[in-house]
């Protein structure tokens, strides 16, 4: 007692304990077998496969690729003229705000003006890229006229090439427009419009043949955006390396050193933006400030010649020079205000300096300018012209001066970006790898030749091939499952619809699964006293007919008297047209030893007939039930071959005059709901005595298949095929 709950707790245990390594050897040797069971269809897509990938590998351009580096100075200064201006002028430029500055449209326009990268010209011919002798041409200008038909939008302007330096080119409409030279520029009326071309360069066979196209320098430009790669190698490195790939390697490091020579151009100029205007602000005041001087100077002298020479005491030439100092510190500081304002508003603190510094030298020059008004007014008038002098000649030199140095700021310039590698001609392709494309050509192939097979064989499997389950399900007894075979009376060379696999091969394993039929009949029907037994399907191509008269040939092995009856009136596959038989017989135009044909052994064959147009009510009338009645009497077994259950009647009226009934199903083609449907109908026809036999059945195990040879019963010894005898 103490063992069964021992016993039930290792039934309990989880699947992976159970798990054996025969479990993977059998799934290994299953994939083996459908390989096997296959090959055929394996070799064909992994050829296609392979021939495929060959073919792309073939037509793929190669790519050449070329590389920049560029080097960023984030903490590089202004120029050293003047390093009390350089912090107005210095820039930092994290790398990612430089990569985006780099590939923006305002670098990449102009590398597209200059590169006419918006002109091209595309091969044409298939067998020349194949062959890999493609052509080239390069445009400096395409400008095509606008289309005014659909014939022309839908066409493509094309160049021929007629020798080494000599093109013409064609319309959209097929008519010869141009016929120029290279490097040679052409504008050409065509109807209302005109068009320009100029072939830079070309490197072509004659009879080779260019697509020509033209597009917007904005559209292109926007296209080169993501065809180039830019990035920081490492972190924090400040060195960037940008990187363009193309058809021709040439033209990959020409794009790619024209951007880094733009770039850097922009750089400098953006760098240099802040001197250029305020070197423009001060020429715009410098005539200004000098007619100031002029006034000033020519008052002084108009005065002195008027007045006479004055002499200033040495307290008013001290007083005259400390407000010439105030005054020309208040202009300065008035100029850097209007410098500033352009980039701080007046609260900023930096405004609130300036405004606080012109307060203070305020209130010094009131207090100097009291001074002046005790003096003469003699002296005070001279004093007062010399100040001015003196104040509009300081800020006239310091105008120039700073002139001079803004000048020198912009011409030293030199930006915080510099080349440090430029792009170089690669002639090696970086893509296509054309080994990897054949490899995953024939992968491919292959892939997909397990799909295939894995797909149809789930198609052909969609039924039940479980006679465990069908005898659960129906109720009957699955009585045998005759596999599959490869025989059949074309390959036998027997040119007969009445071909017998028994009398042909009678070692073949579908012989024997059929005799184990027999035996089985032999208790269940034959030896109960039963001697009319029909065979039926649930659709055409289940075998039924194979089955009923491989079994007939085998129950007259047993020496006895066994007649086929063919009673598919309608779709007969094994009578022969014009052939006497069982609507004949019916119709009473005939008897039946008149008819019957002897197939050797104690197996005869009772044709189905004459065409009739009744055949349902042929096989319903009283005429053929007392035919199956003679035939009881004259013959040992009478086996009958049925339409399938599922398109007539024609089966449920035999069932009523049988004593056994054999349905026969196609292994994994029928679902269990049309199994029992077609038993419930025989039962409704009183059909008391059935059986089932699943037929076609293929192993999916890999211990044997069908049509190997395999002589069972005969162990190693003989093997037996349409009555030669070979020893293994």
């Amino acid at each position: 007692m103490t063992n069964i709950p021992e016993q039930n707790q290792n039934r309990q245990l989880p699947s992976m304990a159970s798990f054996k390594p025969t479990d993977m050897t059998e799934d290994v040797l299953g994939l083996f077998d459908l390989f096997r069971r296959h090959w055929m269809i394996f070799a064909f897509f992994s050829i296609v496969g392979l021939i495929t990938g060959v073919i792309y590998a073939r037509y793929s351009r190669d790519v050449f690729q070329s590389t920049a580096m560029l080097q960023l100075d984030t903490k590089s200064k202004s120029g050293k003229a003047i390093a009390e201006m350089g912090d107005l002028f210095e820039t930092h430029s994290p790398a990612l705000a430089e990569i985006h500055l780099m590939k923006s449209l305002s670098v990449l326009i102009p590398v597209v003006e200059k590169l006419h990268l918006n002109y091209g010209a595309e091969p044409m011919d298939f067998i020349d890229r194949l062959m890999h002798r493609e052509g080239r041409m390069d445009l400096d200008l395409f400008e095509p006229p606008e289309p005014l038909t659909e014939e022309e939008k839908e066409g493509e302007w094309i160049a021929e090439v007629k020798s080494s330096d000599s093109y013409e080119l064609i319309s959209p409409l097929g008519a010869s427009v141009v016929e120029g030279k290279v490097g040679e520029t052409y504008r050409v009326p065509v109807g209302a419009d005109s068009i320009a071309i100029c072939v830079k360069s070309m490197n072509a066979l004659p009879g080779q043949r260019f697509v020509l196209w033209s597009a917007p320098v904005l559209k292109v430009a926007e296209g080169l955006q993501g065809a180039v790669s830019a990035d920081e190698k490492g972190r924090n490195t400040n060195i960037l390396e940008i990187s363009y790939s193309d058809r021709y390697p040439d033209r990959a490091a020409d794009v790619l050193n024209a951007i880094a020579e733009m770039y850097v151009r922009q750089n400098v100029e953006m760098r240099s933006a802040e001197a250029e205007k305020s070197l423009a602000f001060l020429e715009a005041q410098l005539p200004s400030i000098k007619a100031k001087l002029d006034s000033s100077q020519q008052l002084l002298t108009s005065y002195r010649n008027k007045a006479g020479t004055v002499d200033l005491s040495a307290e008013a030439q001290g007083t005259l020079k400390r407000q010439v100092e105030l005054r020309t510190q208040l202009l300065s500081l008035q100029q850097a205000y209007q410098e500033k304002s352009r980039l701080f508003k007046s609260d900023h603190p930096t405004m609130q300096a300036i405004l606080q510094q012109q307060e203070r030298l305020q209130k010094e020059l009131a207090g100097e300018e009291g001074k002046t008004k005790k003096l003469p007014t003699t002296q005070q008038d001279v004093l007062k012209l010399q100040q001015d002098v003196s104040i509009n000649n300081e800020l006239y030199t310091s105008v120039l001066n700073n002139i001079q140095q803004l000048r020198v700021v912009r011409a030293s310039e030199i930006g915080n970006v510099r080349i440090v590698d430029p792009a170089y001609i690669h002639k090696k392709p970086v893509s296509p790898s054309r080994k990897k494309i054949v490899f995953f050509g024939f992968g491919g192939g292959f892939a997909f030749s397990w799909v295939f097979v894995f797909m149809l064989r789930n198609l052909r499997n969609r039924g039940v091939g479980s006679s465990s389950e069908i005898e659960r399900e129906t109720g009957v007894s699955v009585y045998a499952k005759v596999p599959k075979t490869k025989i059949s009376h074309k390959l036998s060379g027997v040119d007969d619809k009445r071909f017998i696999l028994a009398k042909a091969d009678s070692e073949d394993l579908a012989v024997e699964k059929i005799r184990t039929l027999r035996t089985a009949l032999d208790f269940s029907c034959i030896d109960e006293g039963g001697h009319v037994l029909m065979v039926t399907g649930i659709a055409p191509g289940a075998g039924k007919s194979f089955i009923a008269l491989n079994l007939t040939y085998l129950f007259a092995k047993q020496d006895k008297r066994v007649l086929f009856i063919d009673a598919d009136l309608r779709k007969s596959r094994l009578s022969h047209k014009r052939e006497k038989g069982v609507t004949d017989i019916i119709s009473k135009s005939c008897k039946l030893e008149d008819v019957v044909v002897d197939l050797g052994e104690g197996a005869y064959f009772l044709p189905n007939g004459s065409h009739t147009p009744n055949p349902g009510e042929m096989i319903a009338s009283k005429a053929f039930a007392e035919l199956l009645q003679d035939c009881r009497q004259k013959y040992d077994i009478v086996v009958i071959d049925t339409p399938p259950n599922s398109l007539v009647s024609d089966a449920q009226a035999i069932a009523k005059l049988v004593d056994f009934g054999l349905i026969v199903i196609e292994y994994k083609k029928h679902s269990m709901e049309n199994i029992q449907e077609t038993v419930d109908q025989l039962s409704l026809a009183k059909l008391e005595k059935k059986a089932i036999v699943l037929n076609q059945c293929v192993h999916d195990s890999s211990s044997y298949g069908y049509g190997y040879g395999y002589g069972y019963g005969y162990g190693y010894g003989y093997r037996y095929r349409y009555g030669d005898k070979k020893e293994k």
